[in-house]
């Protein structure tokens, strides 16, 4: 299963606004993109939890993510970006790869419990800010490549990460145009 396709190539999200959902995290300070996306993540706790369980499990249509899939969706990717931005600061311009946890964990996340949702985020969103808080001030333009083509900086990552916890909360509670 896969989100629906987008033309907007995301890499954008670090100096643009998403054309989707309008967050423009670049304008942000650095120092903030972690209390921001702590923030952010405590909006899926009230969605997940006053959400009726069956449509949590229920896609909009054809190819798009469940609920809890784009739940579980922003906790992998706070957790791998938080694991890039750590290499990145380890290593000058790592070359990672494009992140897919495969079939068999989408299926697993849509069976998951709401509440197990939550904390997964929350777990992620702490950890991401702690990483980005230990930053030091030459840190933020590191870069890490991704497939070898697409470049982002820490602090490119940071909005990165920003962004898919407020961009797929409103995708999974519909009011994404």
């Amino acid at each position: 299963m896969r989100d629906a396709p987008e033309a907007w190539e995301w890499e954008r999200i670090q100096s643009e606004a998403c054309p989707q959902c309008g967050l423009d995290p670049a304008r942000l300070p650095v120092g903030t993109l972690g209390a921001n996306t702590v923030e952010a993540a405590a909006r899926w706790r009230e969605f997940l939890e006053s959400a009726d369980p069956g449509t949590l499990r229920r896609s909009a249509g054809p190819e798009v993510w469940t609920p809890l899939q784009y739940a579980f969706h922003v906790r992998d990717m706070l957790i791998v970006f938080g694991e890039r931005i750590d290499l990145a600061c380890r290593e000058d311009d790592p070359a990672v790869p494009w992140f897919d946890p495969g079939d068999d964990a989408w299926r697993v996340y849509n069976e998951a419990e709401a509440a197990s949702a939550v904390a997964a985020i929350e777990r992620a969103a702490d950890r991401f800010s702690l990483i980005l808080g230990s930053r030091h001030p030459n840190d933020w333009t590191r870069t890490v490549r991704r497939d070898g083509v697409d470049q982002f900086t820490v602090a490119g990552l940071g909005c990165f990460g920003l962004h898919e916890v407020h961009h797929h909360l409103l995708d999974a509670n519909g009011r994404l145009p």
